[in-house]
C-alpha cells in the first residue's frame, strides 16, 4: 500500500525540530512514511508570527492552513499538546463533512476529558515554571542557570500551556477512524489510565502501547516505536495486532 502523509504536531514549548529524531529514524529504517511536521507560529521559521493562546483559534487556524494537504490521505500524529490539537482538528474537519484522517496517533497526552491539574500561570514565575518543566525533561537542566534563556523560552511555553488549559471536549460523536494511543513507560505526567481514557473517543480505538522513555518518547525513539509509526503510515487501518 502507498503510505499516506504523516502530519505531526509538537508538544507545548516545542517546535518542528522535536520530530527530527523520528523523521531520521524512519529514513534510516527505510520507511516510506512521508513525514510532514507542523510548525506553530511564534517559533522556528515562524518566529515573527504572533502565537496562539487558546485551543479553538489554534485549531481553526490549522484547519485553514492545512486544508489542501488534509484533502489528501493523511494520518495525524500529535505529541502532548499536539495530540489535543490533532484530535481537535480531526473533529473539526469531520463536523464540516471534510475528509477525516485515515488514523489518529496520540502520544504522551491525557485524554481531554481527563485534564491534568492546571498550573496557575498568573502566579508562577518564570524560574519556577522552568524548574517544573526541567523536572520531567521538558527543558535541559542547565537552562535554569541561564536567566536570559529562561526569559527567552518562557513566553512561548506559557502561551502553549494556555492552549492546553483552554482545550475543551465537545459532544461530537467518537471519531470514525482508528485511534492509536502511545506513551512512555516512565512518563511522570501521563499515567496509563489517563492514556487509556482516549479509547472512548474513537469508534476504532487500538490498545495502548508503551515504549521506552518518559514524557518524550520521540526524543530518542526506540526501534519498536519507529516501526509501529511506519506501519501505521503504510496501512492505517490494519495495525490492531501489529502496533
Amino acid at each position: 500500500m502507498t503510505p499516506v502523509d504523516l502530519v505531526c504536531f509538537h508538544h507545548a514549548g516545542g517546535g518542528s525540530a522535536s520530530f527530527h529524531p523520528l523523521r531520521s529514524a524512519l529514513a534510516d529504517m527505510g520507511a516510506e512514511a512521508a513525514c510532514r511536521v507542523v510548525e506553530l507560529p511564534g517559533r522556528g521559521s515562524r518566529r515573527a508570527e504572533p502565537r496562539h493562546i487558546d485551543a479553538e483559534s489554534c485549531v481553526q487556524a490549522l484547519a485553514e492552513e492545512l486544508e489542501e494537504q488534509l484533502n489528501r490521505p493523511h494520518v495525524l500524529l500529535g505529541h502532548s499538546m499536539g495530540a489535543l490539537l490533532a484530535y481537535g482538528l480531526a473533529q473539526q474537519r469531520i463536523s464540516r463533512g471534510l475528509r477525516p484522517p485515515e488514523a489518529l496517533v496520540v502520544a504522551s497526552c491525557r485524554a481531554p476529558h481527563r485534564p491534568a491539574p492546571a498550573l496557575d500561570l498568573q502566579m508562577i514565575d518564570d524560574h519556577r515554571l522552568a524548574a517544573h518543566l526541567a523536572s520531567y525533561g521538558g527543558l535541559p537542566g542547565d537552562v535554569l542557570s541561564r536567566p536570559e534563556w529562561v526569559a527567552l523560552l518562557m513566553p512561548t511555553v506559557r502561551d502553549d500551556l494556555r492552549i492546553v488549559q483552554s482545550f475543551r471536549p465537545t459532544d461530537e460523536p467518537p471519531l470514525p477512524c482508528p485511534l492509536y494511543i502511545v506513551g512512555g513507560y516512565d512518563d511522570p505526567l501521563v499515567s496509563p489510565d489517563a492514556l487509556a481514557a482516549w479509547s472512548t473517543l474513537s469508534a476504532l480505538p487500538q490498545p495502548v502501547r508503551l515504549y521506552r522513555g518518559g514524557h518524550f518518547p520521540f526524543r530518542s525513539p526506540e526501534p519498536a516505536l519507529v516501526a509501529a509509526i511506519a506501519r501505521i503510515a503504510v496501512n492505517p487501518a490494519g495495525q490492531r495486532s501489529l502496533c
